[in-house]
């Protein structure tokens, strides 16, 4: 997807309004992180500069929040209530969804070095 020069709203409010359907829709889900900014940068065909004004959008909205290093992740469910800032629950959602997603990839590994091993 790309953003319209027709359309009238800015680049940074179309980027903020497609990944904020995307989020209501249910993907990417409570607690799990957006993509990159430099991929998301590419998907708009924008820059990442452009993609983090959109993105404040959403994290002032608090659909999204950030974690230094780690990037952006969807705010679960009733946390929007208590504010995007400061939220420790929505930060340990978003690293338990994401310490499955090593886990999951930890054990594709060791099941490839079983067989490469055996052979």
């Amino acid at each position: 997807m790309t953003v319209a020069d027709s359309d009238p709203r800015p680049k940074k409010v179309q980027i903020a309004d497609a990944l904020r359907d995307e989020i209501k829709a249910g993907k990417p889900t409570e607690g799990q992180k957006l993509d990159s900014l430099r991929d998301l940068a590419d998907r708009f065909k924008v820059t990442t500069v452009t993609v983090g004004q959109g993105l404040q959008i959403l994290m002032d909205e608090g659909l999204i929040f950030s974690v230094p290093n780690r990037g952006y992740f969807v705010q679960p469910a009733g946390a929007e209530a208590a504010g995007a800032s400061g939220n420790v629950g929505a930060v340990i959602t978003a690293l338990q969804s994401e310490l499955r997603e090593l886990a999951a990839r930890v054990a594709k590994l060791e099941e490839r070095a079983d067989h490469t091993g055996s052979a």
